[in-house]
């Protein structure tokens, strides 16, 4: 009897320590197994995300070889995985199993991920000569057949965002950022169909159509640029077309445009004329509202319809002019280009001519956008090339579109390119404008910097203090001129002075001091004089209750479409709370940003 006790002990151990080999043999193979997975999830991810990677053949070669790299990595995962006699085992043990089912599943979804990528790069290389615009001519049928490609492979990335239920450790990490690439991949083609197939009918696919272009001048600054040029383009028979163009000037009106001005906006913009005055038209941050009552001026001013707006700034030029190619302009010496469009017509214009030309400086931005369109009539231009450069104007606000079609309006303001900055989470969401309260053109010398400082009570209720600071870097000492003032309502100010008026549009539902409902959001301001050479400071104090959602504190922020984007400082105060990561975050605000703590009281 005591000979057999000592053979199940014995036996015991040996089970034991086999048991023990194996679980470190399966952690070490399964380790190498993730290894090679986070090398192919890098790879597919810097595919992903970088916006050149369909640009132009080249891009579309180096992408192929990474998602080439990804493949190489994947398989070396599964054989490791199929080859492993312990995770072999694994498939037979309850919790084991959930585990080995949970690596199989995520070497197969990378592995798909990889092959979708890799078809839909062969498409668009098989539809490169479809989806150019050659001579002027839209490609109507390439667009729509892209679209289909981008959809199709839209839909089966987004069928790989799967649970990490039950899964444990470094395994439910790279399930969780594997999804998190899906996700974020499938929403970027899926926009991109969308936004393929509202460009096609809103490009004149369906019927004739005939826009405004509402040319913004960034030295004078709205929301967007003052609107101080402007052009017609008509699309016909997949032809392109510019009409008028000229100073807004031309476009004057005796009496404000048949379209109410919205009750906030009234209270802090209406003082400007914003149905009236072109120049105050796109005060206010909500562009459906500014593109339609751009039309309704339009409408007013000529007696002519448009199918919509086109609003576009300086900055925004800057892909089309790369696309097209250098242009000739008459009045300005040298050409224009990507490279110097911003400076030629923001700055150097304004030395060139006197002060009373005005009219033809306005004009002179007009002729730079019909020399661009003029381009198009010529040669051949990659319209998937253009899209992607023009993107991050659209993310930055340097193009806006509104359209008389209520559902290619609705598209719009769904893609971000129209719309308000209330349209996603309004009550997380932040929105700063600082505009010119003088008849000067000093905002190509005026840099905002913002900084937030957060605290978050006990409770979950968040004070925000949002502080404004105005950096002038107008030359001191200047001369007078029409560019540094002073302007004839402020004869006592010096050249380079300038007025702020800061506005601030708070979360809806928190509250500001003095705010007022205006583009869905809380809006308080104050205007203050900054010296040329000098710097000014405002702050804002917004309060949030109930802050935190599932354990998080977010705050989305929406720019300005300035020359130069601003940078933000948020630091997080928490007294009581359990902050996951860096309290402090920078960033520089060149398109929309959602800063966030994770947050456990």
């Amino acid at each position: 009897m005591r000979g057999r006790a000592y053979l199940w002990v014995a036996l015991g151990f040996v089970l034991f320590a086999l048991a023990a080999v194996g679980a470190v043999t399966g952690w070490h193979d399964l380790k190498r197994a993730r290894e090679e997975l986070l090398a192919a999830r890098s790879a597919l991810g810097n595919a992903a995300q970088d916006p050149q990677s369909l640009r132009t053949q080249t891009d579309r070669g180096q992408t192929r070889a990474q998602l080439d790299g990804a493949v190489t990595h994947i398989t070396a995962a599964r054989r490791i995985v199929h080859h492993s006699p312990a995770l072999f085992v694994s498939r037979f043990v309850p919790l084991l199993a959930q585990q080995r089912h949970g690596v199989d599943q995520l070497i197969d979804d990378s592995q798909t991920g990889a092959t979708t990528a890799t078809v839909l790069l062969d498409e668009v290389n098989k539809l490169q000569s479809q989806t150019r615009l050659q001579n002027g001519t839209l490609p109507y049928a390439g667009m729509s057949e892209f679209e289909g490609v981008m959809r199709r492979a839209g839909e089966k990335v987004r069928g790989l965002d799967r649970s990490s239920t039950w899964l444990l450790g470094s395994l439910r990490d790279a399930r969780q950022s594997f999804d998190g690439i899906a996700r974020d991949s499938a929403t970027r083609l899926l926009n991109g169909a969308d936004a393929l197939a509202t460009a096609r009918t809103f490009l004149g696919a369906t019927g004739d159509r005939h826009y405004l272009v509402a040319l913004e001048n960034n030295a004078e600054m709205r929301d967007q640029g003052m609107v101080l040029s402007y052009a017609t383009v008509s699309l016909a028979g997949a032809k392109i077309q510019v009409g008028d163009t000229g100073s807004i000037n031309a476009l004057s009106l005796k009496q404000p445009a048949p379209i109410q001005v919205p009750a906030g906006t009234s209270i802090v913009f209406g003082s400007t004329n914003p149905n009236l005055a072109w120049q105050s038209v796109n005060a206010t941050a909500d562009f459906s509202w500014s593109g339609r009552a751009m039309a309704e001026m339009y409408r007013a001013s000529t007696g002519q319809p448009v199918d919509g707006v086109i609003a576009i700034d300086v900055p925004g030029l800057a892909p089309l002019l790369r696309a097209v190619g250098p242009v000739q302009v008459p009045g300005i010496a040298q050409q224009v280009t990507a490279d110097n469009v911003t400076t030629l017509i923001l700055h150097d214009l304004y030395d060139q001519f006197p002060v009373e030309a005005e009219t033809t400086r306005q004009q002179r931005l007009a002729d730079v956008a019909r020399a661009v369109i003029d381009h198009l009539h010529q040669g051949s231009l990659d319209l998937v090339s253009l899209g992607r450069d023009l993107g991050p104007e659209v993310g930055q606000g340097h193009l806006r579109l509104w359209s008389a079609r209520v559902d290619e309006q609705r598209s719009f303001e769904r893609l971000g390119v129209s719309g308000g900055p209330a349209l996603v989470n309004p009550a997380r969401t932040f929105h700063l404008a600082v505009e010119n309260r003088t008849g000067t053109k000093l905002d190509y010398y005026v840099r905002p910097i913002v900084r937030q400082d957060v605290h978050l009570d006990a409770n979950g209720t968040a004070v925000v203090r949002t502080t404004v600071t105005i950096a002038n870097g107008a030359p001191v000492g200047a001369k007078p001129s029409y560019q540094l003032g002073p302007d004839e309502f402020h004869t006592t100010s010096h050249p380079g002075d300038y007025i702020a008026w800061v506005l601030l549009w708070g979360p809806n539902g928190s509250r500001q001091l003095g705010s007022v409902k205006e583009s869905g959001l809380e809006l308080s301001q104050y205007v203050i004089p900054v010296a040329a050479g000098h710097q000014g400071e405002v702050t804002f104090e917004t309060t949030i209750p109930n802050a935190v959602r599932d354990g998080r504190l977010d705050l989305r922020l929406v720019p300005q479409p300035r020359l130069a984007p601003a940078d933000v400082t948020a630091r997080l105060d928490a007294p009581g709370w359990s902050v996951a990561g860096p309290t402090t975050i920078h960033v520089t605000w060149d398109s929309v940003k959602t800063l966030s703590w994770k947050v456990v009281h």
